[in-house]
């Protein structure tokens, strides 16, 4: 008797703790499923596609660039393809490498450039001597090679080929559609960067486009001049292109001073505006990061990987009603994805939140889209980035 009492005793103690246990896994699922819920609020691809889904040799490999969903913000498999070796061809940075329509050294037909030593290419298979490769066509301005910023597949010599390691602590992702620069740290998204990727505004001028695919940040070139505008902390990644600082140009006030200003380039931010660079945000994320931040924190040796994802065929759907944002109503006029930001003091922080689906109505209708802490952009601006997507022909 005393044996059944006690163990009553036991099972009457366990009982809340058995309850709560099962409520934690309830609220573990809830929130969950809220996660879930919350990615679905954000602007995201229509319809997902791949860089190799409509290429003529298909990629069969578990998970590399080549097969990864454009646009879905997928951490796990975006941190699998970051930190994944790159395969570069041989060569001086800025060398590039025509690539032939057949395994031929008398070949004369060429569907693609690539450039050495940053650019990775994806091998599909070899046959002798050969490596049949895939990637996005680098011509520049004056090549030869008129396939700008086109993906292609070629052949190219086995012993130009070399297995690069990259960086297990940083990762970047551009989005050519979104305009937007992610930066990942140790397998999870750090923070979001605006940024403007090459316009090419007609067919005289492709050449402008910034290609798609894998690359690496080969080197710290520093500042540079580009006609009358300053780009600095400018880091390599495909011959001439590199991703800097959006660019400055020194002006003259009323009273004859000289000061730097941002004004003619930072009102493009978050839309193609470049000749084929990646220009950065010099303003500080909540995060704190910002172009500079690149320059001071990106890995040199091993290289720092960076993905790119081409626009060709995507469009963005609008972002949910019920997708939280922010704002100072003591005289604030932007917009913000997060209740802290750079740009607003403390004293005004945290922010009063407000929804999406009311951004068009008074007093949010006259808001600006943050340029610090990267919001989601209006209805209209949506469909401006849709229009300037790259159509298939």
């Amino acid at each position: 008797m005393k044996k059944l009492l006690s163990l009553l005793l036991v099972f009457l103690f366990l009982l809340p703790c058995l309850s709560f246990a099962e409520e934690t896994e309830d609220v573990e699922e809830e929130w969950e499923e809220l996660a879930d819920v919350k990615d679905t609020l954000l602007a995201t691809d229509v319809f997902y596609h791949t860089p190799n889904e409509l290429s003529a040799v298909k990629c069969d490999h578990e998970l590399c660039f080549w097969n990864l969903e454009m646009g879905r913000m997928d951490e796990e498999a975006i941190w699998k393809v970051l930190t994944q070796p790159v395969t570069v061809l041989t060569g001086k940075q800025r060398e590039q490498v025509r690539i032939l329509a057949e395994p031929d050294e008398k070949c004369t037909d060429y569907v693609g450039v690539v450039t050495c030593t940053s650019q990775g290419v994806h091998v599909l298979r070899e046959e002798g001597d050969w490596s049949l490769i895939e990637a996005y066509s680098s011509s520049e301005e004056g090549s030869a090679v008129k396939v700008f910023a086109e993906h292609f597949q070629g052949w190219v010599k086995t012993s130009r080929l070399k297995t690069e390691e990259v960086d297990q602590t940083y990762g970047l992702v551009v989005d050519k559609l979104q305009q937007r620069l992610y930066v990942f740290k140790e397998g999870k998204l750090f923070s979001t960067l605006l940024c403007s990727t090459g316009f090419a505004k007609n067919k005289a001028n492709l050449f402008h486009e910034t290609p798609a695919g894998e690359f690496l940040m080969v080197s710290w070139v520093g500042g540079f001049q580009a006609e009358t505008l300053w780009c600095a902390y400018g880091i390599r990644i495909n011959s001439g292109i590199l991703i800097h600082e959006v660019p400055s140009r020194q002006e003259t006030n009323k009273a004859g001073e000289t000061y730097t200003s941002y004004a003619r380039c930072e009102r493009y931010l978050g839309e193609k505006a470049s000749h084929g660079c990646i220009r950065v945000q010099r303003q500080l994320t909540p995060e704190g990061v910002n172009a500079k931040w690149l320059w001071d924190h990106l890995s040199r040796k091993p290289y720092t990987k960076v993905i790119i994802w081409d626009d060709l065929d995507r469009e963005l759907c609008y972002p949910s009603d019920d997708l939280t944002l922010y704002y100072n109503p003591n005289g604030g006029t932007n917009y913000h994805s997060q209740a802290t930001c750079t740009m607003v003091k403390d004293k005004y922080e945290p922010m009063t939140a407000f929804t999406y689906g009311e951004l068009d109505k008074k007093p949010y209708n006259k808001l600006t889209a943050c340029p610090a802490c990267a919001p989601m952009p209006r209805k209209e601006k949506i469909d401006e980035l849709n229009s300037k997507s790259r159509k298939s022909q």
